[in-house]
């Protein structure tokens, strides 16, 4: 599940805004009601997207807090605010929110903005373009669900499998199928975590117990390697 920080010094719009984001599926991890509010819950926890209010009622606003995001935490916001005045624009966009929603706003403005924020952020980072059922933002992977997106750490994926157009991916937990093929898709993965061991599979390193001439085993489960993969792995594992 996507997580969420809410900065807004207003009390009521702040629940009305955890309110419709957790009605839509996402998770609010806490609201900050100013600057030093904030920083002390980025501290602590590491939210995948910032909803950051302009005019914090403290002694820095939110652009304030903007920069000090990208200086010092690198998360993704997008400004939350009543101020749509040319000066305001001007000054927030020196900071590159991921996106601008002017209050009020409906719930379904929050989610689109929201969905187009996060691929922007995805794109972003990657000169190819993103898969429709998934992308990759740093450390997780994010994965379309009917009408939204939920978030899967890329650290508990096992291996991966491809079956046409299709891949299939196996996590600690269970198994997932989105639409992408492997070439593409290990190149957004940019982890060392990760090693193709055959045309169809990859495979987290980090579960790695066993390793035989034609299978490589991941917690209990064998996967077969190539010749030409099974040397290159000996390779990077310093495995003589």
């Amino acid at each position: 599940m996507i997580k969420i920080l809410i900065v807004e010094d207003e009390l009521i719009i702040a629940e009305d805004i955890r309110n419709m984001l957790s009605s839509i599926g996402y998770e609010v991890i806490d609201v900050a009601m100013d600057f030093d509010d904030a920083i002390a819950i980025l501290e602590k926890q590491k939210p995948d997207l910032i909803l950051l209010d302009v005019n914090l009622n403290s002694h820095k606003d939110g652009i304030d807090l903007a920069e000090l995001i990208n200086e010092k935490y690198k998360i993704p916001f997008i400004f939350t605010t009543s101020y749509s005045d040319s000066a305001t624009l001007n000054r927030a966009k020196n900071t590159h929110p991921v996106n601008y929603l002017v209050k009020p706003f409906k719930k379904e403005q929050l989610y689109s903005t929201i969905e187009m924020s996060l691929h922007a952020v995805s794109n972003s980072e990657h000169e190819a373009p993103t898969e429709n059922d998934a992308f990759v933002i740093k450390d997780a992977l994010f994965l379309k669900d009917k009408f939204k997106y939920t978030k899967l750490n890329i650290s508990d994926i096992l291996w991966i499998k491809s079956d046409g157009n299709y891949l299939e991916i196996q996590t600690t937990k269970k198994e997932e199928l989105i639409r992408a093929t492997l070439s593409n898709f290990i190149d957004r993965l940019n982890s060392d975590l990760f090693f193709r061991t055959h045309k169809s599979y990859i495979v987290n390193l980090d579960y790695l117990t066993k390793i035989e001439t034609n299978y490589v085993t991941i917690v209990a489960s064998k996967i077969p390697i190539s010749k030409n993969y099974y040397d290159e792995l000996l390779k990077k594992l310093n495995v003589v």
